[in-house]
């Protein structure tokens, strides 16, 4: 079912890891390195059009309808982003669902949302513009495309948009709990002194379908201590995020789709 470095799947229900930054989901995609001259944004009027009309009257509608009934899926608390409408903000989750970790955000506000995603992501043939016009920012391999990545945040967070990170990098399917993540994402917060979010997302049991019921929280904003330095103050709003999402997935996570038991031994 999911197979991964240092995990493996005993049962349909049961998944054993030995650590918790392993990759449990594989597609079997050959990750291929983005071209030297990959813009991340694309000055192409027509296709700047066509990726808005694409974005906003496609993607979004349907994305809400198929949330709804695939995962009745719900957010909670999204009332904190009212006085953030002109601003550009980050959003920071636990990953948990290729899919609905990829759809949820994208409706939490009218402006765009950009997704900073792994490098599988755009390495499908014919899929590569879908996932860019989505959003999605594929994470640079050259220290020339690491440049640009940087621009195009930037850019987008003077220009109002959202960012969604998923610091623990890795998807472990329905996890209930908040896994150890580190500090290097929250640089760029602390960098553009830019307000951050928790998404938070939960899972509950559903009484008609064995999937669980999907709850995401927003709670913010959280600021960086710019006092600190930049070491201290990325770690410092790295933990008060933590904090905030271990203290909801606590509370409201209540029903366990698979059973996760750490293992001492190696698979090997």
């Amino acid at each position: 079912m999911y197979i991964g470095k240092n995990c493996k799947s005993m049962s349909k229900k049961v998944i054993h890891y030995t650590s918790e930054d392993c990759d449990l989901v594989d597609y079997g995609i050959k990750k291929k390195d983005l071209p030297e001259d990959f813009e991340y944004t694309n000055p192409n009027i027509f296709y700047r059009f066509f990726s808005f009309a694409f974005y906003h009257a496609l993607a979004k509608p349907l994305v809400a309808l198929f949330m709804r009934i695939r995962y009745g899926a719900k957010i909670k608390n999204k009332k904190v982003l009212k006085k953030f409408k002109n601003e550009g903000i980050f959003f920071y989750g636990n990953h948990t669902s290729g899919v609905i970790d990829a759809m949820q955000p994208n409706r939490l506000r009218r402006r765009k949302n950009y997704i900073i995603v792994s490098r599988d992501a755009t390495s499908v043939f014919g899929l590569k513009n879908v996932v860019l016009m989505l959003g999605g920012m594929p994470v640079a391999n050259t220290l020339n495309l690491q440049k640009k990545f940087l621009l195009a945040i930037d850019e987008r967070i003077e220009s109002k948009k959202s960012i969604t990170i998923y610091p623990a990098a890795t998807i472990w399917p329905y996890y209930t709990q908040i896994r150890p993540f580190k500090s290097a994402s929250f640089s760029y917060p602390v960098r553009l002194n830019a307000p951050s979010f928790s998404l938070t997302t939960t899972y509950q049991k559903r009484w008609i379908r064995k999937r669980p019921k999907v709850t995401t929280f927003v709670d913010g904003p959280f600021y960086a201590d710019l006092s600190l330095p930049l070491k201290e103050a990325k770690e410092k709003l790295r933990d008060d995020i933590f904090h905030k999402m271990k203290e909801r997935a606590e509370k409201y996570s209540t029903y366990s789709y698979y059973e996760y038991i750490k293992d001492v031994e190696s698979f090997q």
